[in-house]
């Protein structure tokens, strides 16, 4: 992983084969079998692995670089029971408390828009918000 090396995994694979290549060792003081059983799961792991991160794309930075600020925001709107049309002007006051370049409070009040509207029983552990202050919250909004 330090290297930036997909990772090694085995689903999928016959463990018959697995055990075959092991027995190579034990009974005929023979690594080949493993060595080309590893580097053959090594390459069908490794494809799958580029498949899984094609369909992912990239990750947001702007989002991972304000995951802080972000939760803090949303866990405030839903434990304060902001609701309404008042959820805009909180969320802008809360961005300022951060002294956000212009361009930055923009975007971030935008993702934090989106996660609020976004907000379910699902996905409130992320914010760290109990079920029952997501309800109370919920009634109101």
């Amino acid at each position: 992983m330090k290297k930036n090396l997909k990772p090694l995994s085995f689903v999928d694979v016959n463990q018959n084969d697995y055990v075959m290549a092991l027995l190579g060792i034990y009974e005929r003081n023979d690594i080949s079998l493993l060595r080309d059983f590893y580097v053959w799961a090594y390459q069908r792991s490794s494809q799958r692995y580029s498949a899984l991160q094609q369909t992912m794309g990239q990750p947001n930075l702007f989002k991972l670089q304000h995951r802080d600020m972000i939760h803090h925001i949303v866990k405030t709107i839903v434990l304060e029971k902001i609701s309404g049309s008042k959820i805009v002007s909180k969320i802008k006051l809360l961005i300022q408390e951060f002294a956000l370049p212009e361009q930055e409070s923009m975007q971030l009040f935008q993702i934090i828009e989106i996660e609020i509207m976004g907000l379910h029983e699902g996905n409130i552990a992320r914010y760290k918000i109990r079920p029952g202050e997501f309800q109370q919250w919920k009634k109101r909004y």
